[in-house]
């Protein structure tokens, strides 16, 4: 190889590492200083001027322990790629808060507006809208992770992502394992008028929502509207306000092993009733629709709610269409376990599988028809009568036997030995992945157990 090759390949060389971008960690801490560089030992002071540096994939803004009052949004500008994520993050083991108290009104106190970023650990309170906000085209704004942050005190949703285009709907995010609480409090004193989530979704696609603990709203609990493809799985949803777990025109989402309750605490009832346990419904929605359609509500259990589960036909209604309602336990409500409404569009659905047992004076159902289009079938009834036409094969009247029936936790209604529900259900192909040790039985418990 000649000298001048051989130059050649080492300046090529070089220039290649030099434009490999090596991933930073920037500390930002309440007794840094925005003229410091950002490291450990020398943090920023602001979120902002973290962030600010933090341009390339993999990098992050790791926060120390505080309190950091902000008077303006928060905003993640700069995006990662697939295994490069832009984090924000806590110190592991450190609290701190992100508080949004003196931002203006209709100020959402973390927007993401990028790709590829995580926000993780944080305590987010008192925003003036928002406390997280991913709103924007899919085509920016996908691959968000929001995991392991207690928010509180917002005026609107928790963590609330949208947009206005169903044809590039804002995507493939996920949810997981945040605490929320005491939001929605635009709904507080003027109830009826003023609606979000306490965690949700608008016009998005590939949306998990998965391990959140949700209660206290003035507003639904965990919702989707004009949405597709979500999974809404493992939530605690408890004591919020009208509907817990909402599907609004929704289609092809997943509702599995959610445990949604009420604990009787009328602050947070509509019209003299606790919130709906899981409903589905198409309401209206000025040039848009996406009437609810293959969705699977499966393994969930359902505590002390107005309705455990409800298919609304107000506004737009519909009805269900290729609907799966299935291994669900529904436990006491203060009106029918199961309500449906009158509507023409049902189409090929299924209710099977399923525990419902009434501790009060209301009916088990109220089911107005047509019914032509929805299957009934190995469903337990306890607690009252259902009507005719929800009488299906293989249903048993016969009381449960739970555990410690009455109580707000999976584990108390797990089927005695001597339950008439175990090994009485019907086994559907399409469950083997939800159903844990039961998938290789020929025959399978009734209930979400």
């Amino acid at each position: 190889m000649s000298p001048r090759n051989s130059l050649s390949l080492t300046v090529s060389f070089l220039l290649l590492v030099s434009n490999v971008s090596v991933a930073k960690d920037y500390y930002v801490a309440t007794t840094g200083n925005d003229n410091f560089p950002g490291t450990q030992s020398q943090p920023f002071r602001s979120i902002s001027c973290g962030l600010r540096n933090a341009r390339q994939p993999g990098d992050a803004v790791i926060l120390r322990k505080g309190t950091y009052p902000q008077s303006r949004s928060i905003n993640l500008i700069f995006s990662g790629r697939p295994g490069k994520l832009i984090t924000l993050r806590a110190f592991p083991g450190e609290e701190v808060i992100i508080d949004g108290r003196q931002t203006p009104p209709d100020t959402s106190l973390i927007n993401v507006l990028a790709h590829h970023v995580q926000i993780q650990g944080l305590t987010v309170r008192n925003a003036s809208k928002n406390g997280i906000c991913l709103w924007g085209p899919g085509s920016r704004i996908h691959d968000v992770n929001v995991i392991g942050n207690q928010i509180q005190n917002c005026q609107y949703s928790s963590i609330y992502a949208g947009f206005n285009s169903l044809e590039d709907p804002v995507r493939d995010l996920l949810f997981e394992n945040n605490i929320v609480s005491h939001c929605v409090l635009m709904n507080a004193g003027n109830q009826h008028t003023s609606w979000s989530f306490g965690l949700g979704a608008g016009l998005s696609k590939n949306i998990t929502i998965r391990n959140n603990r949700v209660s206290r709203c003035f507003g639904e609990g965990i919702g989707l509207y004009l949405s597709d493809k979500g999974v809404i799985e493992g939530n605690t949803v408890s004591d919020n306000f009208s509907v817990n777990v909402y599907l609004d025109n929704t289609t092809n989402t997943l509702v599995s092993r959610n445990l949604v309750y009420s604990t009787k605490d009328k602050k947070f009832y509509r019209f003299d009733h606790p919130a709906s346990g899981i409903q589905i419904a198409n309401e209206n929605y000025r040039g848009y629709s996406n009437p609810s359609s293959n969705n699977t509500i499966i393994g969930n259990i359902l505590i002390d709610n107005h309705f455990a589960i409800y298919s609304g036909s107000y506004q737009r209604g519909g009805g269900l269409k290729q609907t799966l309602i299935a291994h669900n336990t529904a436990y006491g409500s203060t009106g029918p376990l199961l309500m449906i409404d009158a509507d023409n569009g049902h189409q090929q659905s299924r209710i099977i599988n399923n525990i419902f047992q009434q501790t009060g004076r209301a009916p088990l159902t109220s089911i107005q028809e047509p019914l032509a289009q929805i299957e009934f079938h190995h469903n337990l009834w306890y607690g009252g009568t259902p009507q005719q036409g929800v009488r299906g094969a293989g249903d048993l009247l016969a009381n449960p036997l739970f555990k410690n029936p009455g109580g707000y936790s999976m584990d108390d209604y797990q089927l005695r030995l001597t339950s008439p529900a175990r090994n009485t259900g019907v086994r559907l192909d399409e469950l083997k992945p939800y159903l844990g040790n039961q998938k290789q039985n020929t025959t399978v418990n009734l209930g979400a157990q």
